[in-house]
């Protein structure tokens, strides 16, 4: 009987908890095709510099919270079909001295077992 206790307990809590989380139901910006991960900004709401033909992009949270734009309940989500392109791609940009280290040494291994 301590046993039907304690597992109506732990669904209580879960649930409970589950229950208090806020916008855990709302699309996630980590997940749409305009999120540039690496800098936390939106591609879909930006600037071109007339001059340079640079583009600046606004930060994910100030379009998040600006309910003319994305707002809380993100009206220009778009599912990112190819993260597992954008994430790794993201990884590379930040990391390209680790990256450029590995490759380096991965080729001098291929070296050494040639030589031998």
């Amino acid at each position: 009987m301590n046993i039907l206790y304690y597992i109506f307990f732990i669904t209580t809590i879960h649930s409970v908890k589950l229950n208090l989380i806020k916008n855990q139901n709302k699309p996630v910006c980590a997940n749409c095709k305009f999120f540039i991960a690496n800098k936390n900004l939106c591609r879909n709401f930006g600037n071109v510099n007339i001059i340079s033909g640079e583009y600046t992009y606004e930060t994910a949270i100030s379009v998040r919270n600006d309910k003319d734009k994305c707002g809380e309940d993100a009206i220009f989500f778009k599912k990112n079909n190819y993260k597992f392109i954008t994430v790794p791609y993201y990884f590379a940009i930040d990391n390209t001295l680790f990256i450029s280290l590995i490759s380096l040494i991965i080729f001098n291994l291929f070296l050494i077992l040639l030589i031998k």
